[in-house]
């Protein structure tokens, strides 16, 4: 369904309202406010106003209560899914949740960023 996204704007823009609204329906489902996370977090646009679609991050949320961020990054040339926190933002205060994954981990990833979400809210 989503396999041309890199090459097809269209696919792209679907593939990222995908993550977006698993996030969504997975906050709503947990009794999560939407207003605690901005979602996308980072800026995906060029300086020139062009849309950046090259999958890092094809999704990203910020908890702004904690200031924690979740980022998705397809990474075709690696098939393996891997999870890394990186410490960020002043001193180092807060954690990023990256999730390096391929396409057919989309479900595993959708599921994952949730968890994040509900963690956040604890």
């Amino acid at each position: 369904m989503f396999d041309d996204y890199l090459a097809n704007p269209i696919a792209y823009d679907r593939l990222e309202q995908y993550f977006l609204g698993h996030f969504d329906a997975g906050i709503h489902a947990a009794g999560l406010s939407s207003e605690d996370f901005r979602r996308p977090h980072y800026n995906t646009f060029f300086v020139d106003g062009t849309k950046c679609r090259d999958a890092n991050p094809i999704f990203s949320a910020k908890h702004l209560p904690s200031g924690n961020i979740v980022r998705v990054v397809i990474f075709e040339s690696d098939a393996e899914y891997t999870e890394v926190h990186n410490r960020v933002g002043d001193n180092d205060a807060q954690v990023e949740l990256c999730l390096f994954i391929a396409l057919p981990e989309m479900q595993r990833t959708m599921k994952t960023a949730v968890v994040w979400a509900k963690q956040q809210a604890s």
